[in-house]
């Protein structure tokens, strides 16, 4: 069966690739009053490890542009992932979208005014560093895993809504991945300066909510099944906490 093509789709990791250079070309080095600081070195290696993990994906992406998809079996399905079959909103797929845009913002916004004006583009680094290794990541085990996505189980989605390319990358979010990194690295940011209790607590719950909404729009989407999103959700509160942690000083 032949899938038209709706064109190439605007993949995150994009977008934190080039906020992750720009941020490190203005800020590196940086040396701050806060509880973190920015090294060149280190900086370079987290950078280029992110790099390296997209052009793995890159690569492997196109030695699966000429492999068929998996087969759909139903029956092979977890029973905890079948409701995801019985899913499809386009308009929960563009909120998703939208949320990503906006848990970014917020999440600089966030971490940049909690420097109090001093080297504000430290935690833009740190931030991004954790959303690039995060999309890199997952950019390289879909590649790998080519799990098909839940909408070519539901026969009531229409093939013009197929994604040649895309329709076999189910595991894991890259959405969820990507806005967990992005959002407990802001919440480790705040936890280690000098924000009232009140602040720290309100980023926390912030951090742990923003991907549990992103998750379960991509569900409603049928973009992907639950053990997807809980999986990018894992993945990606574990790098958003280990990047600040790495950068954390001695203080």
């Amino acid at each position: 069966m032949v899938r038209p093509s709706q064109g190439n789709r605007t993949r995150p990791g994009v977008l934190l690739r080039a906020l992750c250079l720009c941020a490190i070309g203005l800020a590196v080095p940086a040396q701050s009053q806060t509880h973190h600081d920015l090294r060149l070195g280190r900086e370079a290696a987290f950078t280029g490890a992110g790099l390296v993990l997209h052009g793995v994906g890159l690569l492997k992406h196109e030695q699966n542009r000429s492999r068929p998809l998996p087969a759909i079996d139903h029956g092979r399905l977890p029973s905890i992932d079948r409701v995801a079959t019985r899913q499809w909103s386009t308009s929960a797929d563009r909120a998703s979208d939208l949320l990503f845009g906006v848990a970014t913002v917020a999440s600089l916004s966030v971490a940049i005014v909690n420097q109090q004006g001093e080297q504000p583009l430290l935690p833009v680094v740190i931030i991004a560093e954790s959303g690039m290794f995060a999309a890199g990541l997952t950019h390289t085990v879909k590649e790998f895993v080519r799990r098909p996505r839940p909408y070519l189980y539901n026969a009531a989605v229409p093939t013009s809504a197929y994604h040649p390319g895309d329709d076999a990358l189910s595991f894991w979010s890259g959405h969820t991945a990507n806005v967990a990194a992005i959002t407990f690295s802001t919440a480790m940011l705040v936890q280690r300066s000098e924000a009232s209790p009140g602040s720290k607590r309100a980023t926390w719950i912030g951090a742990a909510l923003t991907p549990a909404a992103m998750g379960y729009l991509r569900v409603r989407a049928g973009r992907h099944f639950p053990t997807d999103v809980l999986t990018g959700y894992l993945v990606g509160a574990a790098v958003g906490l280990a990047i600040p942690y790495f950068h954390r000083t001695s203080k």
